[in-house]
């Protein structure tokens, strides 16, 4: 090997070498470059055997293949979501006992790159796996059928890897988690019709220009956009003019995070800041910047909870309520990585990959009090990027539009001060609207649209008394169902007997609004109305 390639450290500078020696005409250290580039990527992508570091090469082999085929840059996505999700000798060992054999061997083996596949890598470090990989891996190699134990009863791997602690408890939801979880999934949260269409097309157009090799077209969307939709960057964005002059090094830092995905050089990314501030070049790191990068570059490996501070809280709840086991390590890219890949293990979202990286930051919002959350409203249009049919988009808005006006009716009752609406419960769900009374004590509203009152007291109870009273919930003082038609006398006597004789602290109130069309325009001229009833 060549002198110059032994020294190399970084799978960066191993490829810039490889450029380099190319251009001059040394073909033969440009080889030992990239060679030495794929096992320097491995290294820093935290494989550290030699099963291990040649399982990477070949996934790199596969993905240089696949992009010369394509003409454009290609990432094995799956195959790496496998590798995190299992680790590299097990998701191999997956690999090679399907019946068929995979993309990637077959590519390999038309590129004469057959040397560089899972089987021939089982094949050469045969004590890393099972009996049964090994057998089929060299079934497959020279050409048979898998062997006949795998044909007439496939069976998972043996492979295990054992801790000195024991194993881990399984990846499980608790009752209060699948409780979040139902809450998160509800097509009509923010979550789902606000949010998630508005990061797809983010992610999207970051797919897109990395493909294009157009890095320089994220440079507004990474560094200088405050909302771009897969974090709210708040108080962390570096000054605009400072921005602006280091543009071409901010761009080079895309390209670099697009190169690699890895935890490692999340790190080295933090140095590489850092040096800019003992530089004078930056006021501070921008540590929520470099991770919102990552999170929108590879969202296959990070979700969007950018925050580290918020980040460790949605840790924490989830080691108490799906027994994660949590990093010894205090790197963002690393607890990240590791949520993600415990996320996939609970099996909640699927292929769902943008809404297994928003629910961290809904477990967040769950977990805020009131000095987190400033009082007030945001008045909600439909959601038109929401899956709901015409009915179901109607009802949203008539919502919303009640929503509006009960908010206006009881801030001129208890002050703007006192009034919060899409309240977090702390059970996985939103209050339509609190009140926070002078003694601290809560009032709880939740919203129903249906043609009677009896409907909306039906439809409400259910809410009102999970926000309340169950665990981690608001412990209201009072309850209040909220709609339009007028309280029946049967509904009354209702009420009035869920408070005598179990203690239930209930009204129903009825808000008469105009009523509104699909498109939020008002067809008649009602006055607006709060009716408290008092059973």
């Amino acid at each position: 090997m060549d002198e110059r390639v032994a020294r190399l450290r970084s799978s960066q500078d191993a490829r810039q070498l490889a450029e380099n020696a190319l251009r001059l005409g040394r073909l033969d250290v440009s080889a030992q470059a990239l060679e030495r580039a794929g096992e320097l990527q491995a290294q820093e992508e935290g494989f550290s055997t030699p099963a291990q570091i040649a399982i990477a090469r070949a996934l790199y082999a596969y993905e240089e293949e696949q992009s010369r085929l394509k003409n454009r840059t290609f990432r094995a996505n799956r195959t790496r979501q496998m590798l995190s999700r299992h680790g590299a000798l097990q998701a191999a060992e997956r690999m090679v006992l399907k019946r068929q054999p995979s993309t990637g061997f077959e590519v390999l083996e038309e590129a004469d790159l057959q040397d560089l596949s899972f089987e021939a890598i089982i094949d050469r470090f045969p004590g890393e796996f099972s009996t049964d990989a090994v057998e089929a891996a060299r079934a497959r190699l020279k050409g048979e059928a898998s062997p006949p134990a795998l044909r007439t009863n496939p069976r998972r791997s043996s492979h295990r890897v054992e801790s000195d602690d024991g194993p881990p408890m399984p990846a499980a939801l608790d009752a209060e988690a699948q409780m979040f979880v139902s809450g998160f999934r509800a097509p009509d949260s923010w979550f789902m019709s606000g949010w998630l269409p508005r990061y797809r097309q983010t992610i999207d157009a970051i797919a897109k220009a990395l493909s294009e090799n157009h890095p320089e077209e994220l440079f507004e969307t990474l560094w200088k956009t405050a909302d771009n939709h897969i974090a709210n960057a708040g108080q962390g964005l570096l000054k605009y003019e400072v921005v602006d002059g280091m543009r071409a090094d901010l761009i080079q830092v895309i390209r670099d995070i697009a190169t690699d995905d890895s935890p490692a050089n999340f790190a080295h990314i933090v140095d590489r800041f850092e040096t800019w501030k003992a530089e004078g070049r930056i006021g501070f790191v921008p540590r929520l910047l470099i991770a919102r990068a990552f999170a929108g570059v590879h969202p296959l490996r990070y979700h969007t909870t950018v925050d580290a501070t918020s980040q460790n809280k949605a840790i924490q709840w989830l080691v108490k309520h799906t027994n994660l086991v949590k990093p010894n390590s205090n790197s963002w890219g690393e607890l990240a990585h590791a949520l993600v890949i415990h996320l996939d293990q609970l099996n909640i979202f699927g292929n769902n990959t943008l809404e297994r990286n928003i629910f961290p930051w809904f477990i967040v919002d769950q977990l805020r009090t009131p000095a987190d959350i400033q009082p007030g409203h945001t008045p909600r249009a439909p959601s038109a990027e929401a899956s709901l049919s015409s009915t179901q988009r109607t009802i949203m808005l008539r919502h919303n539009v009640v929503q509006t006006e009960l908010f206006a009716q009881l801030v001129k009752q208890f002050g703007a001060d006192k009034v919060w609406t899409e309240y977090p419960t702390g059970t996985g769900g939103y209050a339509d609207a609190i009140v926070r009374t002078a003694d601290g004590q809560y009032l709880l509203y939740e919203i129903k649209i249906a043609d009677t009152a009896a409907e909306v007291l039906r439809q409400a109870m259910g809410q009102l008394l999970e926000y309340g009273f169950r665990k981690g919930g608001l412990e209201p003082q009072k309850l209040f169902a909220v709609g339009e038609p007028t309280l029946d006398d049967v509904t009354k006597q209702f009420i009035s007997r869920l408070s005598t004789d179990f203690n239930l602290d209930i009204d129903y109130l009825q808000l008469l609004v105009p009523i509104a069309s699909v498109d939020g325009s008002t067809t008649e001229d009602d006055s607006k109305m709060l009716l408290p009833v008092r059973c």
